[in-house]
């Protein structure tokens, strides 16, 4: 009796760490881009929040005036159809980890239900003019 209730509260765990995770992100190095992303989006019965991340490694000074990150964000649907459009990450509340060092995190797309299910690609661009020294890279975190 001891050995089936040890077995099935193993079994049990085991089932229960299997889960998928509630959340997927991905980070992309370097100053130059552009970041490619595949976003896994095949479950259509779900809602997915899609959050843009970046670090940046520079002294306070060389970025205070610097409001915002303007970013050319293309994709492409699984199906080849694409869609593009021109957001702005703010940097004005960026969390400073050391004196050099900060980090910002910021919600893009919320709620979304993709049209088609599937691997979407997303392609980032950060403008030439928008060019900030320290810039260390561009993260995509999805949350479903």
């Amino acid at each position: 009796m001891k050995r089936f209730v040890f077995l099935t509260a193993a079994i049990l765990l085991c089932m229960l760490s299997c889960r998928e995770p509630s959340s997927v992100e991905n980070f992309v190095k370097g100053a130059e881009g552009p970041y490619s992303f595949d976003v896994d989006m095949s479950d259509s019965t779900r809602t997915y929040d899609i959050w843009i991340y970046t670090r940046t490694d520079s002294r306070p000074a060389l970025v205070k005036d610097v409001s915002g990150i303007p970013l050319d964000i293309t994709w492409t649907s699984p199906g080849g159809n694409t869609f593009s459009e021109t957001v702005y990450m703010p940097l004005r509340d960026s969390v400073r980890h050391f004196f050099y060092s900060s980090e910002t995190s910021r919600p893009y797309r919320t709620g979304v239900v993709p049209i088609e299910p599937g691997i979407w690609k997303m392609e980032a661009s950060i403008l030439d003019s928008a060019r900030i020294k320290g810039f260390r890279g561009l993260g995509v975190r999805v949350k479903h």
